[in-house]
């Protein structure tokens, strides 16, 4: 017979350690944050404290279970280690920079790796999945902000970086587990590694490439396969958005020409992002096109794309994703810094451009839902010789 769990809410000073805590509650909201975890330490007590915690439910054991269970093999992590607490667009912006920054930092390593036909760094790469998915959680628009710094020089670990953010954000709006949606985060940093392997002439190549230069080009699915597998990253997941990110449900994709009746809900999901970012980039010989016209290009190519994932997808990214510059009915720029699924077209934004002036002004917040100002539509930064990164940047200093 199965033995009842016993649950007590406490207030957080009443929590010792050795409780055991499933869920926890934040000041000034009725949110419940589930979360499993004994607490081995006053410090992990301190540390919700300061998180906004105020009240924890605890499973109530008996002494024999607590001493089965506070062994040193199970309790390697604390409970302040595993809660993640949504916060704020400002307190969460400087530390996504760092995840971001840090990120493709270690996929030109490993790029490098590849090349020289070292091994891969599984330990590295997969705690760097967990701390994208982590950022994601705490605030979905800090680090999503951030794909929209584009360089034509670091596309390609730009672009895997943009990927695991955009699959992260998109499965958690889905409604899939954590545990899933980080699995997705590291098979998106991996899907395009054997990129790595192919000569940098056809990758920079302006023009249109032979068949032969194609051939090569699609090889990288077969090279990146052969890279993750012998390195250990041979999860299901991983390799199904590795091999089959390049297949469209009309057949016409590759390496295997498959049809939508053969192709996952996740290769579907890998092949939308893919694209968007890849249409949204800046390349050596190619000026990236604004989100709007990749989301359009996406709903024009029924045949190929999901089309209900691509609605979900807009639906979760919005009409002017974040970090996206739009023209305001007063004459100025703004910086998309929030969504708002509730009405698309009223997002939040930071007001930094003067038009009438054709420069930068001191910045100011903006909630469109507020006010009668609106968007009047997208702006591309090299037309006002506006450096989107610094942009960006310039609002992490402030956050």
């Amino acid at each position: 017979m199965t033995e009842e769990v016993r649950l007590k809410t406490l207030s957080i000073d009443e929590l010792e350690i050795g409780m055991f805590v499933t869920t926890v509650m934040l000041k000034h909201s009725k949110t419940k944050v589930k979360n499993q975890g004994r607490v081995n330490s006053q410090s992990t007590i301190m540390s919700l404290k300061k998180q906004g915690v105020t009240q924890v439910i605890i499973k109530l054991e008996s002494d024999k279970e607590q001493n089965k269970n506070l062994t040193a093999k199970e309790e390697k992590l604390s409970t302040a280690e595993s809660v993640i607490l949504p916060c704020s667009l400002n307190e969460e912006f400087s530390r996504s920079c760092e995840i971001y920054d840090d990120s493709n930092k270690k996929i030109q390593d490993l790029f490098d790796q590849a090349k020289s036909q070292k091994n891969l760094s599984p330990q590295a790469i997969s705690l760097l999945a967990s701390e994208i998915t982590n950022s994601v959680i705490r605030n979905q628009y800090a680090i999503t902000i951030l794909t929209r710094i584009r360089h034509h020089s670091t596309y390609q670990w730009e672009h895997a970086t943009n990927c695991a953010i955009l699959v992260c954000g998109f499965a958690l709006f889905l409604g899939l587990n954590k545990e899933t949606a980080e699995k997705m985060t590291l098979g998106a940093l991996l899907h395009d590694i054997g990129v790595a392997k192919i000569p940098k002439g056809i990758i920079e190549k302006p023009d249109k490439l032979t068949v032969n230069e194609m051939d090569i080009v699609k090889k990288h699915l077969a090279w990146g396969h052969q890279l993750c597998k012998k390195d250990g990253f041979n999860d299901p997941i991983i390799m199904d958005m590795l091999i089959n990110h390049h297949e469209r449900l009309d057949g016409s994709g590759y390496p295997r020409g498959l049809k939508k009746e053969k192709l996952s809900k996740l290769a579907r999901i890998t092949a939308i992002i893919d694209v968007y970012d890849a249409v949204t980039g800046d390349k050596a010989y190619k000026k990236g096109q604004q989100p709007i016209n990749a989301l359009r290009y996406l709903l024009a190519e029924k045949g190929k794309f999901d089309q209900q994932l691509v609605q979900r997808f807009i639906k979760y990214l919005g009409v002017h994703p974040v970090g996206s510059l739009v023209k305001l009915s007063n004459d100025k720029i703004a910086i998309v810094v929030e969504g708002n699924r509730a009405d698309p077209l009223k997002p939040k934004v930071k007001i930094f451009y003067s038009l009438k002036l054709q420069n930068y002004i001191n910045s100011k917040d903006c909630d469109l839902s507020l006010v009668t100002i609106t968007i009047v539509g997208s702006a591309r930064a090299e037309d006002y010789n506006i450096n989107i990164a610094k942009v960006i940047h310039d609002i992490a200093n402030k956050a």
